[in-house]
């Protein structure tokens, strides 16, 4: 027996709905707020200056350098630079 449109349709009387316990929740903080916090990377960063040197040496923290940095340079060096860039 195929489901038709008819048979998904359930009419739900409005005596059975009691908007008196309906809740309203209130509205989410703005996002604004959370530019404002440090980033995963930020507190990681203070984290190894506060160690020094018993930072791990597996945890490696490398900057985010954008695509736009490379613009100006020549294509055939841009690979080159990217892995100078990353630590070792």
């Amino acid at each position: 027996m195929k489901a038709s449109a008819i048979r998904l349709i359930r009419i739900i009387p409005r005596k059975a709905l009691d908007p008196s316990s309906a809740k309203i929740l209130d509205a989410p903080p703005s996002q604004i707020q959370e530019l404002h916090q440090p980033t995963v990377l930020d507190l990681l960063k203070q984290q190894r200056e506060e160690a020094g040197p018993e930072w791990p040496a597996n945890i490696r923290l490398e900057p985010v350098v954008k695509k736009e940095a490379f613009k100006r340079v020549r294509p055939e060096l841009r690979t080159r630079l990217k892995k100078l860039l990353k630590e070792r």
